[in-house]
């Protein structure tokens, strides 16, 4: 079963961001995770300040508009789990069938 043409556009968009940024951004909109996540939540998990997560959505916001990504293209993806299932990298090698 192969990747659908969105889930390779997003994998290869979210790519472009650090680590970092790509994980801050997976939380915040729910991809490849069972729902969105606060920047409370992200703040408690990753162990960094709310500025400092405020600062990293800044930055992928900007790398993202810069490759011609909207937030509202990210948000879309995220509300089709099958999509944002299969763009998370621990998902990537599953077994194909």
């Amino acid at each position: 079963m192969n990747m659908e043409p969105d889930s390779e556009r997003l994998a290869k968009i979210l790519r472009r961001l650090t680590p970092r940024q790509e994980k801050v951004v997976r939380l915040h909109f729910g991809l490849g995770c069972k729902r969105s996540h606060s920047v409370g939540e992200m703040t408690a998990e990753l162990g960094v300040s709310p500025a400092l997560i405020t600062g990293i959505l800044d930055a992928a916001n900007r790398r993202l508009t810069e490759a011609g990504v909207t937030m509202e293209e990210l948000m879309e993806t995220a509300r089709d789990p099958a999509i944002a299932f299969r763009t998370n990298p621990r998902h990537r090698h599953r077994r194909r069938e």
